[in-house]
């Protein structure tokens, strides 16, 4: 062992020690971006003054975890179509959200807004100019297939499936609106589909592939010591024996 500390190893010594910092650190790192992420998505900012949407949130910009559930006010123009999100529960019985768009007024993007509730897939039409405030809330993204992508039905607000069917830029998040439509039950935030198990699941599993990485630097350095302290060769000890001089 004492052969392993001399100053010709430091190096591959060293190299393992940076390594295994590095790949852990960037582990911690994202370890607790997950952990923040999830526990942005469980505060719960409903009851903060409404702020204006895009002094918080931009057409492009990131879903802002910190401001989900604030509620957020928005001007603009009612857009077609109008879906609806079913097996959503109010009160005891299932029915639809009633979702519509809103082209965001000074932007050339759209937000979907959850107008309120209905126990069957069917709604008042709304057109024209709109002025309301609503909770923002992040897209879902259980990867429920749609069962009939013909019709107005959806499985879930998820901001993929949505682009497929608004013709608009979307924003990364959708509203459900403080006060419902006429006609419609409202939607609180108790209503919204709580924290999942798998929120920020890609942070989690890469601060799992960064751990991987680390133990697998500490098996590499386990292995080459172990290489260099069986020697089978006898190489390093006849470098250590004198040479013996010639008569």
């Amino acid at each position: 062992m004492p052969r392993l500390l001399a100053p010709r190893f430091w190096g591959a010594h060293l190299l393992m020690l940076l390594a295994v910092a590095a790949a852990t650190g960037l582990g911690i790192w994202q370890y607790d971006s997950w952990a923040a992420q999830r526990a942005a998505e469980a505060r719960d900012l409903s009851r903060q003054p409404a702020v204006a949407l895009t002094s918080i949130f931009g057409p492009d910009d990131p879903f802002p975890g910190n401001d989900l559930g604030r509620p957020v006010s928005v001007r603009g123009e009612w857009m077609e179509p109008t879906l609806y999100v079913r097996d959503r529960d109010n009160a005891g019985r299932t029915g639809f959200w009633v979702l519509t768009p809103i082209a965001v007024a000074g932007t050339d993007s759209a937000i979907p807004v959850v107008r309120g509730w209905s126990p069957k897939p069917s709604a008042a039409p709304v057109t024209g100019p709109v002025d309301l405030t609503g909770w923002l809330q992040a897209g879902e993204g259980s990867g429920e297939p749609d069962r009939d992508p013909g019709d107005d039905v959806i499985p879930e607000v998820r901001v993929a499936t949505l682009t497929e069917r608004i013709d608009a830029d979307l924003y990364g998040g959708y509203l459900v609106a403080t006060r419902p439509s006429p006609g419609l039950t409202a939607v609180t935030p108790a209503d919204v589909p709580p924290v999942g198990t798998f929120t920020a699941l890609r942070n989690l599993l890469y601060a799992i592939q960064w751990w991987i990485f680390a133990g697998f630097a500490v098996y590499l350095w386990w292995r080459w010591c172990r290489d260099q302290l069986e020697d089978p060769a006898g190489t390093s000890d006849a470098e250590d024996q004198p040479v013996p001089s010639t008569p």
